[in-house]
C-alpha cells in the first residue's frame, strides 16, 4: 500500500498599512525665550549626547532650561502615558531624541 502525504501551503501578503492614531498638533509657541523644556531619551546609543548638545544650544540662544529629563527603557517601547502627562504639565515643550 502506498501513502501520499500532501502538504498544503498558504501564501500570505506580509505587507500592511501603517496604523496612525488620530491626533491634533499642539499650538506653536509664540517664542522660545525662557521656556521650560522636557527631554525624552529613546535609550539608543548617542541619544543622551544629542539631547545634551541640543539643550546647550537652546539654552545659549534662548535661555531655555531643561525642566525634566526622562530615558525610556528601550527604543522599542513607547513612553509611559503617565510620564507624557506629567512632562506636558511641567514643560512648555518636549524634545525626543532618537540615537543611532
Amino acid at each position: 500500500m502506498t501513502t501520499t502525504n500532501k502538504r498544503v501551503h498558504q501564501l500570505v501578503d506580509p505587507t500592511t498599512l501603517a496604523i496612525v492614531p488620530a491626533f491634533s498638533l499642539s499650538p506653536r509657541l509664540e517664542s522660545l525665550t525662557d521656556k521650560k523644556m522636557g527631554l525624552i531619551d529613546d535609550a539608543k546609543t548617542n541619544a543622551k549626547e544629542l539631547l545634551e548638545e541640543f539643550a546647550e544650544v537652546l539654552h545659549d540662544n534662548f535661555g531655555i532650561k531643561v525642566q525634566k529629563y526622562y530615558q525610556k527603557p528601550s527604543a522599542g517601547k513607547p513612553t509611559d502615558p503617565e510620564i507624557i502627562k506629567k512632562i506636558s504639565e511641567e514643560c512648555d515643550f518636549v524634545v525626543v531624541a532618537i540615537g543611532s
